[in-house]
């Protein structure tokens, strides 16, 4: 069950990422957002959505829940004030939820790229750090 917890959520970013691409010149009016930041956090959402689901359907360890906890949690809170900061007109409106954006879907590809689908390096260790050469 866990699994599709991860395959769904990583299904849900990925919707965001195409509805944002599709909408993208009235996302950008109304966040009041440069093209280039607004394409920026689209391209890593839609990335960070690729390993997550690449993660829930290889793995599904309940210790990178928290991971996606945070970064759902801090999208929601980010969005709220990219809401409120548009109603005001404010031009930090797109630095707001697109940088966040941008910078928690890199955040969460590391994690996932690395920290959880990476090389297991203690593998390397326990057998004395010596692998036979291939030729």
């Amino acid at each position: 069950m866990m699994k599709f917890g991860f395959v769904a959520d990583g299904v849900f970013k990925l919707l965001v990422a195409v509805a944002l691409c599709a909408f993208l010149p009235a996302v950008e009016s109304f966040l009041l957002a440069p093209r280039w930041l607004a394409i920026t956090a689209i391209v890593l959402l839609f990335l960070s959505a690729a390993t997550e689901i690449s993660y829930g359907a290889r793995r599904g360890e309940k210790r990178y829940v928290k991971y996606l906890a945070i970064f759902n949690s801090l999208w929601v809170v980010s969005t709220i004030i990219a809401v409120i900061l548009a109603l005001v007109g404010s031009p930090a409106v797109g630095l707001v939820w697109f940088g966040y954006t941008a910078l928690g879907s890199l955040a969460i590809a590391i994690v996932f790229t690395t920290g959880a689908n990476g090389p297991d390096f203690a593998e390397d260790e326990a057998s004395g750090g010596s692998t036979p050469a291939s030729d």
